[in-house]
C-alpha cells in the first residue's frame, strides 16, 4: 500500500481532503439536492417501521377509545307535514297573514320540534324526571379517578327535592333531552325525520316516537288554543261592534226625531207630506173646478128661464125622479079623472092639488141641489186654499229638513259601516265557534320508531377507518420529522457533504451479504470474492496515493465506541495482507483491546510487555491468516498507564516501521480517549471508522477536528456495519446498492 509520507510537498499530496472535495464539487450531480420521488419513496422505506409503529400506535388507540365510547342507538320516526293552515287567521283577520313556502315552511317546522317548549312537554308528558332509566341527574356518572379509586356521588332521591330544585332539574333534563334529538328534513319531500340518540335503544325508540307524536298533537293543541283564544276574540268584538252598531243606529234615529226627520220608507216625513199634499192638492183643485163648472152651469140654465129641473144634478138626485115618476103617474090619473068626469070633478081637484104640492117638492129639491152645489163649490175651494197653504209649509219645511239631510247621511253612513262590520265579524264568530272540536293536525306520523338492533356510535369501522388514516398521517409526519432530525451517515454524499472529510468507503455488517463466513475475517479469509473482501479493497485502493512515497502508519479510530473500529482494522490488515504486503495491525486500545479480542489472544507477550522491556517483540507478535501480524494488548497494566507513556509507542510503531510495508493502528475512540489524538500523531494518514445510520454526524466533524493539523489532510471516512439488504433501500443512488450486481458477476465468472 502507499500513502503520502509526512514529508510530502502539499501539492503532492494524496487527492484528499479540500482538494479531492474540490474535485467531487466542481463536477455534476445527477441528482443535486433535488426531492425526487425516488429518494421520497426510499426515505419512506428507511422509516416504514417508524411508520407502521406510529400507525398502529394510533389504530390501537383509535380501538381501544371506540370500546371505551359508550354505544349509542338511534331510532328514527318520519313526520309528513300536509300543510299549513291559514284559515283561521283570514277568519279573524280582515287580511290573512303572509305565508312562507317550501324550504322556510318545513325549516320552520324543524325549529319547533327541536325547541324547548317541546322538550318541556315531553318531560312533563312522560315524567322523565322521575324516570331513572332516562335522568342522568338522578344518578350522576363517576369520574374516571372515583371509578379507579372508588367513592363518587351519591344518588339523588327525588322525593327530597323542593320545587325549586325540582324544577332546576327539569330545565336540565330539558336541555339534555334536546342533545339526543336529530330533526332534519328528508331529501326535498315535506317529511321530518325525526331521530333521537340514547344509549337504550327502548329509550331511543320511545322518545323519538314521543317527538312524532307530540309533534303531531301539539299542532291540534295549538289550533284548539289559536281557537279558543279567536272565539274569545270575536265575542269580545261582536259585543263592541253590536254596542257600536246600535249606538250609531239611536243616533241616527235621535238625530231624525231632533230634526223632524222620521221616515219607515227610506224618506222623511216631510217629503211624504209634500207628496201627499200634491195628489190632495190636484185633486181638490180638480173637484173645485167641477164644482165650480158645474154651480156655473146650473146657473146659467136657471138664468135661461129653466126651472132647474134640467140641471144635472138634479137629474141625478133620486129624490127628484121619485117625485117626477109620482108626477107622472099623476098626470095619467088627472088626464084620466078629466076624461071621465071633467074638469071640476073633486077628484080630479085634488089630483090637481097633489101636482102642485109634487111640482113644490120638485122645486124644493131643486133648490136644495142648487144650494148644495153652492156649499160644494165653496168648500172645495176653502179645502184648495187649505191645502195650498199646508203644501207651502211642507216645502219650506222640506228646505230646512235638506240641511239637516247632511249629517243625517253621514250618521246612517257611520251606522250601515257599524252594522255591516258587526255583522261580517257575527259570521265569523258563528263560522268559528261550529268549527271548534274539529280542528286538525298539518302533521301525519308516517312511521313510528322501532328499537335499534345496531348501535350508531361508536362506527367501529369509521373509526377505525379514520384512525388508521391519522396513524399513517402521523407516522409520516413522524417520518418527516425523524427523516430531518436524523444525524447519522448512510451514504457517500451524505459523509462528504455533511462533514466535509472524503468517503473511502464502507464496510458491510457480515451477515447481511449474500455469501459469508460465520464472521467476518473467515469470510475475508476463505471468501476473496465476496462483497466483503471487494469492500476492504475497495477501502484499501482509496487510501493509495499513486506516484508517491510509501505511507507506512495508518491510524484507525472513531468518534465514539463501538463503532467497528477494531473489526475495521483487522479486514484492512487482512486484505493489505492478501495483496502480498508486509502489514502488522497494533492494537492501541488499552482500555477495551477490542483487537486482541477479535483474534482471541488473551494470554503471552504482548505490546505492554514490550514497551515495558520484559519482552522482546518478536515473542509478542502473533502471525493470523494469510501473513497478518497482530500486536495484541494481553494485560491492561497498573491503573493509569498510557501506551504514550515514556514514548512506548512511539518506539514501538518506529521499529515496526522498519520491518513492515504498513502498520496499522487501531486507535480509542477520539471524543472518549484523550491520548487517541497522540498515537494517531505517528500515523501518515487517518481513517475514521462511523457506524452505518449511527453515528452523528457532528461527532465525525468534532473528532476530526481533534487531530493534529498536519493530518488535516489525510483524513477519511468509512461508514461500518452497513446493512447491504437496507442500504438498497436507503441509499439507491450509492455504488453500495450495485453489490448485488457485483455478486451476480463473480458468481458469472466463476
Amino acid at each position: 500500500m502507499t500513502l503520502p509520507a509526512m514529508h510530502a510537498e502539499p501539492q503532492q499530496d494524496m487527492v484528499r481532503g479540500s482538494d479531492a472535495r474540490s474535485l467531487r464539487d466542481t463536477s455534476p450531480s445527477p441528482a443535486g439536492d433535488r426531492l425526487s420521488f425516488a429518494k421520497l419513496f426510499n426515505m419512506l422505506r428507511r422509516r416504514l417501521w417508524l411508520i407502521v409503529g406510529v400507525a398502529a400506535a394510533i389504530f390501537v388507540i383509535g380501538l381501544l377509545a371506540t370500546l371505551w365510547q359508550p354505544k349509542i342507538y338511534t331510532a328514527d320516526a318520519i313526520v309528513r307535514l300536509t300543510g299549513s293552515n291559514r284559515e283561521l287567521a283570514a277568519k279573524v283577520g280582515d287580511e290573512a297573514e303572509p305565508t312562507m313556502a317550501g324550504d322556510a315552511d318545513v325549516a320552520t317546522e324543524i325549529q319547533v320540534v327541536g325547541s324547548l317548549g317541546m322538550a318541556r312537554e315531553i318531560v312533563r308528558k312522560y315524567g322523565l324526571v322521575d324516570n331513572r332509566q332516562f335522568n342522568p341527574f338522578v344518578n350522576p356518572p363517576a369520574s374516571t379517578l372515583s371509578r379507579m379509586f372508588g367513592g363518587g356521588k351519591a344518588p339523588i332521591d327525588l322525593h327530597k327535592l323542593n320545587p325549586e330544585q325540582r324544577q332546576k332539574m327539569e330545565d336540565q333534563l330539558v336541555r339534555y333531552l334536546r342533545s339526543g334529538l336529530g330533526a332534519t328534513r328528508i331529501g326535498t319531500s315535506y317529511s321530518i325525520g325525526i331521530a333521537y340518540r340514547h344509549h337504550d335503544p327502548e329509550m331511543a325508540a320511545m322518545l323519538a316516537n314521543a317527538y312524532a307524536n307530540e309533534y303531531a298533537q301539539s299542532q291540534i293543541n295549538e289550533k284548539k288554543t289559536a281557537t279558543s283564544e279567536a272565539i274569545g276574540f270575536l265575542r269580545d268584538k261582536v259585543e263592541e261592534l253590536r254596542a257600536q252598531a246600535t249606538a250609531d243606529f239611536a243616533e241616527v234615529q235621535n238625530y231624525r226625531i231632533r230634526n223632524g226627520l222620521p221616515s219607515t220608507t227610506g224618506a222623511s216625513l216631510t217629503e211624504q207630506d209634500i207628496s201627499v199634499y200634491n195628489q190632495q192638492a190636484a185633486t181638490a183643485r180638480a173637484e173645485a173646478a167641477a164644482d165650480a163648472a158645474r154651480l156655473e152651469t146650473a146657473r146659467a140654465q136657471l138664468r135661461s128661464g129653466s126651472m132647474g129641473d134640467d140641471v144635472g144634478e138634479a137629474l141625478e138626485s133620486s129624490v127628484v125622479s121619485s117625485l117626477r115618476s109620482q108626477r107622472g103617474q099623476l098626470v095619467v090619473k088627472m088626464a084620466d079623472l078629466r076624461v071621465r068626469y071633467g074638469d071640476r070633478h073633486p077628484d080630479l081637484q085634488r089630483a090637481r092639488q097633489e101636482m102642485a104640492d109634487l111640482d113644490k117638492q120638485i122645486q124644493e129639491e131643486i133648490d136644495r141641489v142648487i144650494s148644495n152645489l153652492e156649499a160644494k163649490a165653496a168648500v172645495s175651494s176653502q179645502r184648495l186654499a187649505s191645502l195650498s197653504g199646508t203644501l207651502g209649509s211642507a216645502k219650506g219645511q222640506l228646505l230646512t229638513n235638506n240641511k239637516a239631510m247632511v249629517a243625517l247621511d253621514d250618521l246612517q253612513r257611520r251606522a250601515e259601516a257599524s252594522q255591516g262590520l258587526y255583522e261580517s265579524y257575527l259570521a265569523r264568530y258563528r263560522e268559528t265557534l261550529a268549527s271548534s272540536g274539529t280542528e286538525r293536525s298539518d302533521a301525519r306520523v308516517l312511521t313510528l320508531a322501532s328499537p335499534p338492533t345496531m348501535p350508531t356510535s361508536p362506527n367501529i369501522i369509521l373509526n377505525l377507518f379514520f384512525a388508521s388514516i391519522c396513524g399513517i398521517g402521523l407516522g409520516l409526519v413522524a417520518a418527516f420529522v425523524a427523516e430531518m432530525q436524523f444525524r447519522g451517515l448512510t451514504t457517500a454524499a451524505d459523509v462528504e457533504k455533511r462533514t466535509g472529510l472524503p468517503y473511502l468507503g464502507m464496510v458491510p455488517e457480515n451477515g447481511t451479504a449474500k455469501h459469508h463466513a460465520p464472521n467476518p475475517i473467515e469470510t475475508i479469509a476463505s471468501m476473496p470474492n465476496s462483497i466483503l473482501a471487494e469492500s476492504l479493497r475497495n477501502i484499501h485502493a482509496s487510501i493509495q496515493i499513486p506516484g508517491l512515497e510509501r505511507a507506512q502508519v495508518i491510524a484507525v479510530t472513531s468518534a465514539l465506541p463501538a463503532e467497528g473500529k477494531s473489526v475495521l482494522s483487522a479486514l484492512l490488515g487482512l486484505v493489505a495482507a492478501q495483496t502480498g504486503h508486509r502489514t502488522i495491525v497494533v492494537d492501541c486500545d488499552i482500555f477495551r483491546r477490542g483487537l486482541s479480542h477479535e483474534f482471541h489472544i488473551h494470554d503471552g507477550q504482548g505490546l505492554i510487555e514490550v514497551g515495558a522491556g520484559t519482552s522482546g517483540l518478536d515473542a509478542a507478535i502473533r502471525t493470523v491468516g494469510a501473513g497478518l501480524h497482530i500486536l495484541p494488548i494481553v494485560s491492561r497494566g497498573s491503573e493509569g498507564d498510557r501506551l504514550t507513556d515514556k514514548g512506548l509507542i512511539q518506539a514501538t510503531v518506529a521499529q515496526l516501521k522498519e520491518r513492515y510495508d504498513l502498520v496499522i493502528l487501531d486507535c480509542p475512540p477520539l471524543l472518549a480517549v484523550a491520548e487517541t489524538r497522540e498515537i494517531a500523531g505517528l500515523s501518515d494518514g487517518v481513517i475514521l471508522a462511523a457506524k452505518w445510520r449511527s453515528t452523528p454526524d457532528e461527532a465525525v466533524v468534532t473528532a476530526s477536528r481533534l487531530l493534529p493539523a498536519r493530518l488535516t489532510r489525510y483524513v477519511g471516512v468509512a461508514l461500518t456495519r452497513v446493512d447491504l439488504r437496507k442500504q438498497s433501500r436507503y441509499a439507491p443512488d450509492d455504488s453500495s446498492s450495485y453489490y448485488t450486481q457485483y455478486q451476480q458477476y463473480v458468481a458469472a465468472a466463476a
